[in-house]
Parts: C-alpha cells; structure tokens; sequence
C-alpha cells in the first residue's frame, strides 16, 4: 500500500515531527487567552504553517545541540580536574531538564485544514484499529494516561503516513475526545474536533456538538456556544441525545441573554 504524506510538507514526516514535539514532556495546553478563540487563531495560523514549522523544527535542533555541548564541556572540565567548572556545567544542565517545555504542534495543525478522507487504505485502517485499542486500555476503570498518549501516536501516524484515508477523520475525532476527556487539552480538542468536519464535510461524527461543549462549558463562551449548538442541531441530527441537549442549552442560554438585557 502506497504511503501518502501531506502535501504541503513532504519533507516533515511522523519521526520529525515526533523529535519536534519532544518539547512536551507531559506539558498539556491548559492555558489559555481568554480574549482570543482558539479557533480563530488557527485559521489565522494554518496560512502561517510552513514557517511556524520551519522554526520550532530549528528550535528543537538547537536545544538538543545545546543539551550535546553541555555534555561535551563537563566531559573536558571533567577530565581536566577542573571541578568547579564541571559543577557549573552539571547546573546548568539541571536548569534546562527543568525548563518547561510546551507542545508548540501537534500533527492536526501540520496537516492544515485541506485534507480529505476519500479512500480505504489497509494500513491506514490497522492503525486506527490498534489506536482504539489502546484508548479502550487507557480509559478503563483507572486512566493510564500513557496508554492514552500511545493512542494518540497511532492515530497521529494515520493522519501523517495516510492522509487521504478514509479514517483520518476517525483519527482526528478520537484525538480530540482524548484531549478534552481525560488530558484536559481543550484547545488541541477544539482544533481537532475542527479537523473532523474540515477533512470529511460530510462526517456523521458529532465534532461541533462537543466544540459547542467545552465552549460552554470550560470556556463559558456563551455566543460561540450558541453557533456550535445550532450547527450540531442542523448538521449532526444522527444523535438524537446531542440534539436534545443541545436544544435545551439554546433555550437555557438565550433566556439567560435575555435577563441581562
């Protein structure tokens, strides 16, 4: 089976871009702005993509080379007998290890908005197999969050090596139910629920009734909360329960408008 990276950038593939996101380390993306939509931003950002890729990639190299030369010179004070150089070296490395780090990409803002699941592909539907797998493992009676993240890999891979499967939308709605139900990762949740519908228009998956959830929910966005729970009425009627919910946060929503006025 013929392997089918993005066409924009060919040339950054899952091993690359798992080295970049080496700048996570556990670091989830709870804060947020709260004037800005995330969103919003990313429709902004995904005209960016290229550079933004370009330079976390260069970041990344120079932080691992940085972390290289660190060892090299405690190596050389080390040999020299030169102990209190050597400590200063040992610090100084204990101070990066302690930085924080954060996940400035994830494979869904690489991708870019373009995608389109339009065919089956074996392969690609083996790794969404085995992703599920691992999400059911991690999800169980006791969150193994490492199980989760594991998941997270597998369907990251689909979208990378397959992305013109049919399942990368599959891939990209389980991502975002990870995210927003056990990693509290909202932001990367709105942006991949986001992909769903952008790769596969006509999704039966409910990606906006959950946007319309963390926005009323975690976010207390009330007027975005509205859009996503009309979108989800009119596009996702295949879930009834999601309508209904739906319906009744509209109706609660607007009478809270309504007595502010």
């Amino acid at each position: 089976m013929i392997r089918k990276g993005f066409p924009m950038f060919r040339g950054i593939g899952f091993v690359s871009l798992s080295v970049v996101m080496t700048v996570l380390l556990g670091c989830q993306d709870m804060d947020r702005d709260p004037q800005v939509d995330p969103l919003e931003i990313a429709e902004g950002a995904d005209l960016q993509r290229s550079t933004e890729v370009q330079l976390v990639e260069q970041m990344a190299t120079h932080r691992n080379k940085y972390r290289q030369y660190l060892g090299l010179l405690y190596e050389f004070y080390d040999r020299q007998g030169n102990h209190l150089k050597a400590s200063w070296v040992q610090k100084e490395a204990e101070y990066l290890k302690l930085a924080p780090r954060r996940e400035y990409l994830v494979i869904a803002e690489v991708a870019g908005p373009d995608l389109r699941a339009r065919e089956s592909i074996a392969d690609a539907d083996v790794l969404y197999e085995e992703g599920i797998n691992l999400m059911k493992a991690g999800s169980g009676l006791f969150v193994n969050k490492e199980k989760l993240k594991e998941a997270m890999d597998k369907f990251n891979e689909l979208i990378t090596n397959y992305s013109t499967s049919d399942k990368i939308d599959d891939a990209a709605f389980q991502i975002a139910e990870i995210y927003r139900r056990w990693l509290e990762g909202y932001n990367r949740a709105l942006l991949y629920y986001q992909r769903v519908w952008q790769w596969d228009p006509q999704t039966p998956l409910p990606g906006r009734f959950y946007v319309a959830r963390i926005y009323d929910e975690v976010y207390h966005d009330r007027v975005k909360a509205l859009e996503y729970y009309n979108q989800a009425i009119n596009l996702e009627s295949d879930y009834p329960e999601n309508v209904v919910y739906a319906q009744n946060r509209i109706d609660a929503i607007n009478e809270e408008l309504a007595r502010e006025k």
